[in-house]
């Protein structure tokens, strides 16, 4: 080495070197040209690196929260609850007022890459399950048709985030940029917390230029103008069936193939004409089932998991619905709702029930013959839910053995004495002409003003049976009363000669007889 001076806190060092040295690089171009080519990758590289570090960091602190935040969201939680004691809180609309569509032009969007019928797909933070062309009468845009998009985000999306839908006509390429308007599928005075993955309805107003297309697709996005490379395809029908009835049942997730089967011919038997099922994971023997009824034609098989960072592995999944309750409210009211929207153009009433309930008219063969008694001709306004009051059957030792052994549901003749009052545990017929969203015992959001509110039948008339495990958590003070206390019921009798019959004839073509 012969020397090294600093001079303005820069080290100027010069060596001595022989051809041979690594050094030696600076005097061949060729060598220099593959160490900055080297460098170039290593660069691109780390770069590549830090970016997604960035957006995993980004993630985390989109989700994290400060003592401080946290101090002030358990406050205002409690200060609504106490509002809500003292009916002050304040209660979300149930029916839009008119707006103007906000139409954004010259946006340079890109097509997307990716497009899904249906199905967990994120734009933007937001999750899309699906997307439904709705050309029903609405207040919202009075005068155009909209998509109805159905989404989570996590945590409620504020009042003041616009939301921006692209919509995109595949066939000539045309696209639209419009404000959508976000309607969250839930009340605050059910669970005012809102620490979860939260269900919204979305709805996009479709510029009137494109009623017509036939292939649409939509993106959400929070900026304007901005693009995304997934989207969803617009489920659109165009050949509506009015004046067919008929309901759609779903929530199965229990692997007990033979009562499935009871469930499903007795949902037949009582009027239904279309069941759709969403599954998480079924055994072997469900799954069998459930292929013969939709080979047949008789049933719409919807597979469904969970969108976000929600766990996806069948046994976490399980546990991770039923170990967090509030969350697993929140995440059945997409399917729900799914259901609605599959039915809108098809159906006049849907009702939405657990494989472990059945509706049974008391006076008529029919769900539709008992919905014509309890509406009538009076009514001034147009009808938006019928709900059926439900009474409990827990398992009992004495069961009815004059039914074959498979016949779970008749032969359990023990009922609850004590009906639950009406808006307790009950399920209602939905009608798809006036509702915009649905909870599982009722209608939410209306699509317009001037509806009837829920109309509760008589229990005379009809009952919803709830062939429960256990007495429900929120009933624990009526649970001694409502599980020892109990009549014969005969409510099925008259169905039960034809129910066994179609229930042996589809057990012994599964060979599970």
């Amino acid at each position: 080495m012969k020397y090294i001076r600093r001079t303005n806190f820069v080290d100027l060092v010069s060596v001595s070197m022989n051809r041979n040295s690594p050094l030696s690089i600076w005097h061949s171009r060729s060598r220099l040209g593959i160490v900055c080519a080297s460098l170039t990758v290593l660069l691109a590289l780390l770069n590549m690196f830090n970016d997604t570090q960035q957006q995993r960091d980004s993630s985390v602190v989109k989700h994290s929260r400060t003592f401080a935040d946290d101090m002030d969201y358990v406050l205002e939680t409690l200060q609504y609850m106490y509002d809500l004691q003292n009916g002050h809180a304040e209660i979300r609309g149930i029916v839009e007022k008119p707006k103007e569509v906000q139409e954004y032009w010259r946006c340079r969007l890109k097509e997307p890459e990716v497009i899904l019928d249906h199905g967990w797909l994120e734009n933007d933070g937001l999750f899309l399950y699906s997307a439904t062309y709705d050309r029903r009468a609405n207040s919202l845009f009075p005068l155009n048709h909209v998509i109805q998009v159905l989404a989570m985000s996590y945590r409620s999306i504020p009042s003041t985030q616009k939301v921006f839908c692209n919509i995109r006509d595949m066939e000539n390429g045309k696209n639209a940029h419009v404000e959508g308007t976000v309607r969250e599928i839930w009340q605050r005075a059910w669970d005012p917390r809102d620490l979860f993955y939260v269900p919204n309805l979305i709805t996009c107003p479709i510029p009137r230029r494109m009623h017509d297309s036939e292939n649409l697709t939509v993106e959400l996005t929070f900026s304007v103008c901005s693009s995304s490379s997934l989207a969803l395809r617009v489920n659109k029908r165009n050949t509506p069936k009015s004046g067919r009835k008929g309901v759609a049942g779903m929530d199965f997730m229990k692997d007990i193939s033979k009562r499935f089967v009871e469930w499903i011919e007795a949902q037949y038997l009582m009027g239904a004409d279309t069941i759709t099922v969403y599954t998480y994971f079924v055994s072997n023997e469900t799954q069998q089932v459930l292929d013969h009824y939709s080979n047949n034609g008789m049933l719409n098989v919807i597979p469904l998991d969970l969108p976000g960072e929600s766990p996806n592995q069948n046994y976490l999944r399980s546990e991770f619905i039923w170990r967090n309750r509030q969350q697993k409210r929140r995440h059945e009211l997409i399917p729900y709702n799914d259901c609605l929207y599959r039915h809108i153009d098809t159906h006049e009433y849907i009702l939405i029930v657990d494989i472990d309930e059945v509706v049974v008219p008391l006076k008529r063969d029919t769900w539709i013959e008992m919905l014509h008694d309890v509406i009538g001709d009076s009514l001034k306004y147009e009808v938006t839910s019928v709900s059926i009051r439900n009474a409990f059957k827990f398992p009992t030792s004495h069961t009815d053995n004059t039914v074959p052994a498979y016949m779970y549901m008749l032969r359990n003749r023990r009922m609850s004495q004590e009906i639950s009052k009406a808006g307790d545990y009950g399920k209602s017929f939905t009608s798809t002409k006036s509702v915009a969203t649905v909870f599982n015992h009722f209608a939410l959001h209306r699509l317009h003003a001037n509806v009837s509110r829920t109309i509760y039948a008589k229990k005379e008339v009809a009952l919803k049976l709830h062939y429960k495990e256990r007495c429900p958590v929120e009933s624990r003070k009526e649970c001694t009363n409502l599980e020892k206390v109990t009549i014969d019921d005969k409510s099925l009798d008259r169905f039960a000669d034809a129910l066994i019959q179609r229930v042996t004839a589809t057990l012994k073509k599964l060979s599970m007889l």
